[in-house]
């Protein structure tokens, strides 16, 4: 029997882009991508790895979580993608517009920047700005991945210090990040010489988490999200996210089987061995086989990247940062010529907008006196020990008035990381927008498994009629028919990896890998990747 694998991402690519599912999955077998990982899947992955550190933890049984563990995790996972992070392509465009250091106008243009900057033409430090232009580009990487490291520590760790004992509360962890599949369809296949040959098509899936609910017994999936920004569309979004539905078919069917061994007569069943203690336990107290109730995502939010004019300046190219409160703060450089101070040179900030003493008005700091500052060039351990400063929050309280018998008011949050007045949120819980649980309907789930079964079906059948093309003539009519082009998902919202394929010349479209913009893909699930081994195992 031949197994076809797919998954949630091959489905929701296909309804994005025929075309860009035929190149980012099956063309040259196993699919193309391009060398270098798009940042925000670099960061998410890593944090991914990290949380899943902190729920694995939970599960041994000792008590005592280390969330250093988690952010080493965390950053081994990011140090995979060094020097291979894409930048989004306005910030590409942005850097490439440097005029090349083996151009005539180079030093005409470092010269020009200088005077911008206020600097003598004969300054013996333009030696020095022009050899940091000649290697702005490759500094810029390692300032963006110092950068970006910071991040996926300081998200782990904020996670750590103020979402992971909520969600322990309210939830039994029982699984972490546990591969699955199940079958989707199945059929028989004709081939070129007129064999039915049986084919599978299966549907991987590896959930974040499982939970049990400690109030109600009831089962939840959790999927974490890392995003820019939080707004309701994103709220709306999940509504109707296909993860969710995925998720949870492969994790009930198993569940139910494994109720039936538990509940079965044959205490000796070698299957048993595979059930983890906790989920035995709760298996066996169950009258019936389980259901997933509902998906809860929580989301962790990066913040945005905008284009950073001290940055700029310092490297002499366009260049954008995080602003994420988590790894930048605002210190104070000067203090007002007039009138007397509350604060000094060096006093610290995380939020730009804050309550005034009194929590009756808001005030923004003085961008003449504060100035923006990377957390992670502090020194050794410097996110750890900002993280510290912003978790030691408290609410600040104003004091009983007797004279009129006013009770005592909450004036906002006090932070050893907020020189200035208070805030209206904890520092920390500003990255965390409220879990948002979506329960499932088996009306949406009987219409995601007949909708995707259709899908990969045809899919399945497509491929093979375009890998069994004679030559690059019918190849193209092929992909034509089968994997056509949407032509509106090719630049926006962001530029689809496989432009230069779609429209680029002859020779990238026939032999995409040698033009070193890409390379095979690696499966991201073990399942497929076991299976292409053996393929190519059976093959040498």
């Amino acid at each position: 029997m031949k197994t076809i694998w797919t998954d949630r991402s091959r489905t929701e690519t296909y309804q994005h882009c025929p075309r860009e599912r035929w190149l980012r999955y099956h063309e040259a077998g196993m699919g193309l991508e391009p060398p270098k990982k798009p940042l925000p899947l670099c960061v998410g992955g890593a944090v991914h790895k990290g949380l899943e550190s902190l729920l694995r933890q939970t599960m041994d049984g000792i008590g005592i979580i280390d969330e250093s563990v988690a952010v080493a995790a965390a950053l081994a996972d990011f140090s995979t993608h060094r020097s291979a992070l894409a930048l989004d392509t306005t910030e590409q465009a942005a850097m490439s517009a440097v005029i090349d250091p083996r151009d005539a106008g180079f030093d005409a243009q470092v010269l020009a920047t200088a005077r911008d900057l206020g600097m003598d033409a004969n300054d013996p430090a333009m030696t020095e700005l022009l050899g940091r232009q000649r290697n702005a580009a490759a500094e810029y990487d390692e300032w963006l991945y110092a950068e970006q490291s910071a991040l996926v520590e300081a998200m782990v760790r904020a996670y750590a210090r103020r979402r992971l004992r909520p969600l322990l509360e309210e939830f039994e962890v029982l699984e972490v990040e546990r591969e699955g599949d199940w079958e989707l369809a199945s059929w028989l296949h004709d081939d070129q010489e007129e064999i039915m040959q049986p084919w599978q098509l299966r549907f991987m899936s590896r959930p974040d988490a499982l939970l049990r609910s400690r109030s109600d017994n009831s089962l939840y999936l959790l999927s974490y999200k890392t995003a820019a920004t939080w707004d309701i569309r994103k709220a709306r979004d999940a509504e109707h996210d296909m993860q969710g539905l995925s998720e949870g078919v492969e994790v009930e069917r198993r569940l139910g089987q494994w109720w039936t061994v538990l509940h079965g007569t044959d205490k000796h069943n070698p299957d048993l061995a595979e059930i983890p203690i906790a989920t035995q336990k709760y298996l066996a107290a169950l009258p019936a086989s389980p259901r997933i109730l509902g998906i809860r995502y929580e989301y962790l939010l990066k913040g945005g990247r905008w284009e950073d004019k001290d940055l700029s300046a310092r490297f002499g190219i366009r260049v954008w940062s995080q602003r994420s409160h988590l790894i930048r703060k605002y210190v104070a450089t000067s203090t007002p010529s007039r009138g007397q101070s509350s604060y000094t040179v060096g006093d610290e900030c995380w939020s730009n907008d804050y309550l005034k003493d009194d929590g009756s008005s808001t005030s923004k700091l003085a961008w003449q006196n504060w100035r923006a500052r990377p957390v992670w060039e502090d020194g050794p351990d410097a996110i750890r020990r900002w993280i510290d400063a912003l978790d030691d929050s408290q609410m600040a309280m104003s004091a009983y008035d007797s004279t009129t018998g006013a009770e005592p008011r909450e004036l906002g949050w006090k932070s050893r990381a907020q020189s200035l007045g208070y805030t209206t949120t904890h520092p920390l819980d500003a990255v965390f927008p409220a879990p948002l649980t979506v329960y499932r309907q088996d009306d949406q789930l009987r219409d995601f498994v007949e909708q995707v079964e259709s899908i990969e079906t045809k899919v399945a059948e497509s491929v093979v009629a375009c890998e069994q093309a004679q030559d690059e003539g019918e190849k193209r009519h092929l992909l034509n028919i089968h994997f056509p082009m949407s032509r509106r998902a090719c630049s926006y919202p962001s530029e689809c990896a496989f432009v230069p394929i779609c429209y680029g010349g002859s020779d990238i479209q026939k032999s995409p890998l040698e033009s070193s913009k890409y390379k095979i893909r690696v499966p991201n699930h073990i399942q497929e990747k076991e299976a292409s081994e053996m393929v190519s195992d059976k093959r040498v």
